[in-house]
């Protein structure tokens, strides 16, 4: 099973979606898609990116509790 951080999209200002792992420890983006640069540090998106990375996180950990195994694809 793969890691959530891969497989769950964060939905960008500029309004074009990026896997949420690519943003892990990022502070501002430049989207590939339209070269907008989005600053990750200003709300909505730094909570938003706060919670889904959380999330993320929490379904990984409940994944390997179960058993399974978890393997990041990045």
């Amino acid at each position: 099973m793969a890691i959530m951080l891969d497989q769950m999209l964060f939905g960008l200002p500029c309004g074009h979606d990026l896997v949420l792992g690519r943003l892990e420890q990022a502070k501002t983006w430049k989207c590939e898609a339209c070269k907008v640069s989005c600053d990750l540090t200003a709300e909505p998106e730094k909570s938003r990116l706060a919670k889904d990375l959380d999330l993320a996180r929490q379904i990984d950990v409940q994944t390997k509790e179960r058993g399974q195994s978890i393997t990041r694809l990045g």
